[in-house]
């Protein structure tokens, strides 16, 4: 590379002030090592360095929005497990949450994505979250079988969320979100859902979608009113027909179980992620290695967000990730999560 050549690229590229790692100068984490404003030492403004930020978390110069708690997000568990959520680049809050959790002999996820018609769902996504993981977590460390401990946790989180309605039979101020989960342990993997957020199986021999999504297309084609070409491009596609909310009527989660034939890796994720990556091959050519391995959850889960980011990053994106077999898996405790990173 000669002088000039590399005076171009240091122009548009800056070093990860925790790893050293290179890091484009407005990427807001550090793919190597998760770190949040990574070429930034101190913030009054992350993205042009001179202005202030407001009460409103606004640069008073450029604009720039502060990233808050939720804009990036990480947890690993184990090192068998992990999860990452971010803002993306066209939202102005992350309205999707996850929570890990530590089974006997695995491990637990549980992804929701706020609806953002919906006032308050950032909340109501964040609390279904770490309820149905809490249920998924106690149900199965005493014995409970998996497909009852998830339909209990869905429940349970359907609940939470019923109960954040400020104004009674008001259907307009009821927070939603959708609901996804998967339990993996060495009897093999048990995944539910409601609405539109998906788990997916990825390994080197064959990847495939476990979930069908309780939207307008889906409904569509299940009826066989549509073609899955025309149900997909119509602008009600993504129409919910079931979520969790005060005015979603009683909550009826779907369940699939599935026993793998070798190893590979369990996927629970927001539709910002397959929007954008539908096709679980796709999916699983980003979040492998060339040889069809998995390597550290984390890594996989950061390629997974930043092919979202690199698409457009249209929507919130949430990828949470499971390696399976899960190794033993350890003894239950919570992820260690680490927001804002």
């Amino acid at each position: 590379m000669d002088a000039d050549q590399h005076t171009t690229h240091t122009s548009r590229t800056a070093l990860c002030r925790d790893c050293g790692e290179p890091v484009r100068r407005r990427d807001r984490f550090c793919e190597g090592c998760g770190r949040p404003d990574p070429t930034n030492p101190a913030r009054p403004c992350a993205d042009c360095g001179n202005g202030a930020i407001g009460p409103d978390g606004y640069c008073d110069r450029c604009g720039f929005r502060r990233p808050g708690e939720r804009d990036h997000v990480e947890a690993e568990l184990g090192g068998f497990a992990a999860a990452v959520s971010d803002l993306g680049l066209k939202r102005r809050r992350n309205e999707d949450a996850f929570t890990l959790a530590a089974l006997p002999a695995g491990a637990c996820a549980v992804v929701c994505d706020g609806v953002a018609t919906a006032p308050g769902s950032e909340e109501a996504s964040r609390l279904a979250a770490e309820a149905a993981a809490s249920v998924l977590a106690g149900r199965i460390s005493v014995g409970m079988d998996p497909e009852a401990a998830t339909r209990a946790a869905a429940e349970r989180a359907a609940e939470v969320v019923a109960g954040l309605t400020k104004t009674p039979g008001d259907p307009d101020g009821a927070p939603a979100c959708t609901f996804a989960s998967a339990i993996v342990d060495g009897a093999g993997i048990t995944a539910g859902w409601v609405g539109d957020s998906r788990v997916y199986w990825l390994s080197s021999s064959a990847s495939f979608l476990l979930t069908r999504d309780d939207s307008w297309a889906e409904q569509m084609i299940e009826s066989g009113e549509m073609s899955a070409d025309d149900a997909w491009a119509d602008r009600r596609a993504h129409l919910l027909t079931a979520w969790l909310g005060a005015d979603a009527g009683a909550v009826k989660p779907q369940v699939a179980a599935f026993q793998p034939e070798g190893p590979g890796m369990v996927l629970v994720c927001s539709d910002g992620l397959w929007n954008d990556l539908p096709k679980a091959a796709d999916l699983a050519a980003v979040a492998l290695h060339g040889d069809g391995s998995l390597g550290r959850p984390l890594h996989a889960a950061r390629r997974l967000l930043r092919a979202a980011l690199d698409a457009g990053g249209h929507d919130n994106v949430t990828a949470a990730v499971i390696a399976w077999p899960p190794q033993g898996g350890p003894s239950p405790s919570p992820a260690s999560t680490e927001p804002g990173r």
